[in-house]
């Protein structure tokens, strides 16, 4: 059974580690502050504001550093200032304090990118709801100007109700982050999801809905830190399966989930919903995404919804990992009911 986490109230306490990489200070400042003014109060793990060889620190130290906030009875809901590349080096000592994480009171743990990992890890192998959605850098835009999606994933948080609706975007943002300071998203281009292989207008798919970023999820393949099959076949509704690809061009995107195909990870799925993402222009030759998509996923005979708004292309959808998901696709447009059940 899925654990879900106590929601928030007015000055709760919430933790920035940095369980990859860090932002830069002025974002913290800025994120902070807007938190501050939210009405959070908020505590900082100490390599939050360091980053050497793309990482704030030494994976056990990472993990010390999350556990620390973790056990901290205080502290209701854990962010991870950016993402970065190496957080599995913090899973081997995070594997230590299984027992602990296993009988604790759970909290809401929530980023994106190589942070999903943490967040997948902790999904499937100890059932606990995670929140996939933006990390601490991107709460550092003007308050006055919050995205949608950035009140969407606070809202969660302080609701009391146990059902969570959302609705695609109408616009998305069609370049990539610059470093520094910004004051909102740059959208320009309209946002239309498609339903892969299909002329049809309208369907809707329940079930589990789990997922993050391929490119740092893939990485459990074959090691004892992999938790997915177990997880999968636990739930018998089935999995909705989302997709989010930060960097891998056409070919890598293939290999990826063809390796998570043969591991058994798509045997239970129901339907996948596959992000955005600035990696889609890299093809490789005539190999494009949609072939990637199409020799990967297709016979499988479920539907396969791209473009969806997910992870690194903003504004993106608050994914609770675990909950029980409807997903709604309208002629381009996606709806999705998640229930902490």
């Amino acid at each position: 059974m899925i654990k879900y986490p106590k929601k928030l109230n007015e000055n709760d306490t919430m933790g920035i580690v940095a369980v990859s990489d860090c932002a830069n200070e002025d974002k913290i400042d800025i994120s902070i502050s807007n938190f501050n003014k939210l009405g959070f109060n908020v505590v900082e793990t100490e390599s939050v504001r360091c980053s050497n060889l793309l990482v704030s620190t030494d994976g056990k130290t990472r993990a010390e550093e999350f556990i620390e906030l973790w056990q901290n009875r205080n502290v209701k809901y854990i962010l991870s200032a950016r993402g970065g590349e190496f957080l599995m080096e913090m899973l081997p000592y995070l594997d230590e304090y299984s027992n602990m994480i296993r009988i604790s009171e759970p909290k809401w743990v929530q980023g994106y990118s190589d942070p999903s990992l943490l967040l997948f890890y902790l999904t499937t192998k100890f059932e606990i709801a995670t929140i996939h959605a933006e990390n601490l850098s991107e709460f550092a835009m003007d308050l006055g100007n919050y995205h949608k999606c950035l009140k969407n994933t606070i809202n969660f948080l302080k609701s009391k109700d146990n059902e969570f609706v959302e609705e695609s975007f109408d616009k998305y943002q069609l370049t990539e982050f610059e470093e520094g300071n910004f004051r909102g998203y740059n959208l320009t281009e309209d946002s239309k999801c498609v339903l892969f292989g299909s002329n049809d207008k309208n369907i809707s798919v329940e079930g589990r809905i789990i997922g993050g970023c391929i490119d740092a999820l893939s990485i459990l393949l074959g090691t004892k830190y992999d938790y997915t099959n177990k997880f999968c076949k636990k739930y018998d509704e089935g999995i909705i399966w989302y997709i989010d690809n930060c960097e891998l061009n056409s070919a890598e995107f293939y290999r990826r989930l063809w390796q998570a195909r043969e591991a058994g990870w798509f045997s239970n799925v129901n339907a996948f919903l596959i992000g955005r993402s600035y990696a889609f222009t890299k093809s490789v030759g005539d190999f494009t995404f949609l072939d990637a998509i199409n020799k990967a996923l297709y016979d499988l005979n479920v539907p396969i919804i791209y473009n969806v708004d997910i992870g690194h292309v903003p504004p993106q959808l608050t994914i609770i990992n675990g909950s029980y998901a409807k997903v709604e696709y309208n002629d381009g447009k996606l709806k999705l009911t998640q229930k902490l059940c």
